[in-house]
């Protein structure tokens, strides 16, 4: 009962009733990855970054290629409006690690590229947190796997973490 009514919040996008009945779901199935991606978005859409983080995290240490292959048309997952409505708010919010996170973690379900820029512009903001490298070097990885898959014999220059 309480993913379906966590589905229609977040279908509505108000996240978050979305989160608080999701949370909900997500106690009684821990292990369902459907409830903990929209976890993730609805917790960066109401300000509780670090709960995103922790379950992003979870999840692409887990399962990766659930987040960076999804479907967003298929499975109305609302990244794509969301992150350029905040890109948006870049000016204001260009030395906040915490936009960054946010932007990096919706950008992983719709561009790799992206996501990966705004978790190294987070960890240049933020060096000590050492979440970000493991997010960064995960990342990094699927990309040059999917550039060696689409070009053999050509890397891409790995991109620095400092």
């Amino acid at each position: 009962m309480f993913e379906m009514l966590g589905n229609q919040f977040f279908m509505v996008r108000n996240y978050g009733r979305a989160a608080e009945m999701l949370q909900q779901a997500s106690w009684k199935d821990p292990r369902n990855k459907l409830i903990r991606r929209k976890l993730v978005i609805c917790y960066t859409q109401t300000g509780e970054v670090d709960k995103a983080l922790e379950n992003f995290t979870r999840l692409i240490n887990e399962d990766f290629d659930f987040i960076a292959d999804i479907d967003p048309v298929a499975e109305d997952c609302p990244c794509s409006g969301l992150v350029y409505d905040m890109e948006e708010q870049m000016p204001q919010n260009q030395d906040s690690p915490d936009f960054h996170l946010i932007l990096g973690m919706l950008w992983l379900y719709c561009d790799l590229e992206r996501s990966l820029g705004h978790f190294l512009r987070a960890r240049q903001l933020n060096p000590a947190d050492e979440r970000l490298k493991s997010i960064i070097l995960l990342i990094q990885s699927r990309l040059d796997k999917t550039e060696k898959a689409h070009s053999p014999g050509t890397g891409r220059p790995r991109v620095s973490q400092r």
